[in-house]
């Protein structure tokens, strides 16, 4: 796309050219950058956003890799500009200032702290911990589908639903898989089963508490589908932030493919959504 620079210059890049360039690219080219306060990333971020806030920047510096382009963001541009420079000035030769900061980000945002999901380990961030939250939250989301599904009349939105509800259990297989190859070993499912975190979606939340507070507000069927949008975009936030702790390349090819098949059920819902709600915009 053109977008690499040789010259120390800071330059700026538009939400939109943003948006496809990191939908495009692998998580092994592109480091998406916030420097905002906790508070403001809680809120809302870009998935797989690396979160270090800036007056930590100088200090951390060290965790970001220098063979990645850089886009920086926050607010509204200002803070994120300072970041960027302080990345030239350090050496980093392709570094980005998202324009307008995340005011003018018109993606889909995760929500909550950056540990969300993450917490839920026990002790050191192991290969074989991470894949069994994988797994755990795979089946989480395949419960939540199953429910929500059942809460609508809309035949094309109940059809999409329970596809995605069979994508979370495939993707199950996969995980299955990547653990054989962690452990060295084979494993029967219901060894992860016992094991596993029961009812637990990506940001933490239960199902069970998630469905609840549906059929309390009488939601609808637009309430439904934005809230399983959420669900993807928090999985695709965790899933690439699970991705750089893994270091067995077999097994990141596992996650790589789950967070494509995430991307494409995000787009299926937006696309649904728009269709049936914003049809003009």
């Amino acid at each position: 796309m053109g977008l690499l620079k040789s010259s120390g210059t800071i330059e700026t890049i538009g939400a939109e050219k943003a948006k496809d360039w990191i939908a495009g690219q692998k998580d092994d080219e592109i480091t998406v950058l916030d420097v905002r306060q906790p508070q403001e990333y809680s809120i809302a971020h870009i998935p797989g956003a690396v979160f270090i806030p800036l007056p930590e920047l100088i200090d951390r510096i060290v965790e970001l890799d220098r063979s990645k382009s850089v886009i920086a963001y926050c607010r509204s541009g200002n803070r994120s500009r300072s970041a960027a420079a302080l990345l030239v000035s350090d050496g980093f030769r392709s570094v980005f200032n998202l324009d307008g900061g995340i005011k003018a980000w018109n993606g889909f945002v995760a929500q909550g702290d950056y540990g969300k999901g993450m917490h839920l380990l026990k002790g050191g961030e192991t290969s074989e911990e991470l894949i069994m939250l994988a797994w755990s939250l795979e089946d989480g989301s395949r419960l939540f589908y199953e429910k929500a599904s059942a809460m609508i009349s809309d035949n094309e939105s109940k059809e999409l639903l329970r596809l995605l509800m069979s994508a979370e259990a495939r993707h199950k297989e996969h995980i299955m898989t990547a653990y054989k190859i962690v452990a060295g070993a084979e494993i029967e499912e219901e060894v992860l089963e016992k094991a596993a975190h029961k009812g637990i979606m990506e940001s933490g939340e239960q199902v069970e508490d998630v469905i609840d507070a549906l059929r309390k507000n009488n939601a609808a069927l637009e309430d439904i589908l934005e809230v399983s949008m959420q669900v993807e975009v928090n999985a695709l936030d965790l899933y690439i932030k699970m991705l750089r702790e893994i270091k067995n390349e077999r097994v990141v090819s596992v996650f790589a493919s789950l967070i494509d098949e995430e991307k494409r059920h995000l787009s299926r819902l937006g696309k649904l959504l728009g269709e049936k709600f914003h049809p003009n915009s």
